[in-house]
């Protein structure tokens, strides 16, 4: 039988139900079970019961800890959680390298400086003023399917950094669940971050006129985490450090205050406002 875990944040279950559990507690290198929790009444999935998961990063979320769990007189299941009248936790399950390493890029991301230009761009960037100005220029460049494709660049550059091989066993390791979780804490992260930022800047422009401008900025920052999250979760895997490289230069365009539009042959086209 598959494992079986809560998701909890604070002794209580994050994706419903008011119950605080009794948490097991570590005593040197051994882990003592938290008490017995029973149902008494009819079990019923999604609605009666004490509910566990064999997929615990299907509920991840922000600040959450996994337990492992003993389960008694489990009833009706899917292929991703259970209900169960008699249940204790046994310890807290830790998070893989490769996720705390996202956990700590995620939280970086408040720490940037949206569109707050740091006044010292990098030389081997082409910068324009504004995003607008970068998409005519990109689009001269290489047209307008370059263009397009910019918001997809990112995840695209991850699957090539991964390669076919390597990109499966990173998948297969972690688990699907795992990676959608941090892909989407990230890419959440900083596009709400971004889209804040740049609805700030965009204040003294006429609100209707600045909307398609602040989501397509918060679109580009959003990209730019998911790649960096992608090669994340390869850490220990061969992968070619050009990518690596690649993923960090992108990044860096953020931490410096500017937005980056796309790459065209190697050359970012970095811009100043939205």
């Amino acid at each position: 039988m598959k494992k079986l875990y809560k998701v909890l944040i604070g002794g209580r279950s994050c994706n419903g139900g008011s119950m605080e559990w009794s948490l097991p507690k570590k005593k040197g290198r051994e882990w003592i079970p938290g008490q017995w929790h029973v149902f008494d009444g009819e079990l019923r999935l999604c609605h009666f019961g004490l509910h566990l998961t064999t997929s615990p990063f299907s509920w991840y979320k922000n600040d959450c800890v996994f337990y492992e769990a003993e389960a008694t007189e489990i009833g009706e299941g899917d292929e991703k959680k259970c209900v169960a009248r008699k249940v204790r936790l046994l310890k807290e399950s830790p998070f893989p390298d490769w996720f705390k390493d996202c956990k700590l890029f995620i939280k970086s991301l408040s720490k940037i400086a949206w569109f707050k230009n740091d006044g010292r761009p990098l030389k081997e960037w082409k910068l324009f003023e504004t995003r607008e100005a970068a998409v005519d220029a990109a689009w001269d460049a290489v047209g307008a399917a370059a263009v397009a494709a910019a918001g997809a660049a990112a995840s695209d550059a991850a699957r090539n950094a991964a390669g076919a091989a390597a990109g499966a066993a990173a998948w297969d390791a972690a688990g699907d669940a795992a990676v959608d979780a941090a892909w989407a804490a990230a890419s959440d992260a900083a596009r709400n971050a971004a889209s804040d930022a740049a609805r700030a800047a965009a204040r003294a422009a006429a609100w209707a006129a600045a909307w398609d401008a602040v989501g397509a900025a918060a679109r580009d920052a959003e990209g730019a985490a998911a790649l960096e999250v992608r090669i994340l979760v390869c850490k220990g895997l061969k992968l070619d450090k050009k990518h690596i490289e690649h993923s960090k230069k992108r990044m860096e365009v953020w931490r410096k205050g500017y937005g980056l539009l796309c790459d065209v042959n190697g050359i970012l086209y970095v811009y100043k406002a939205i």
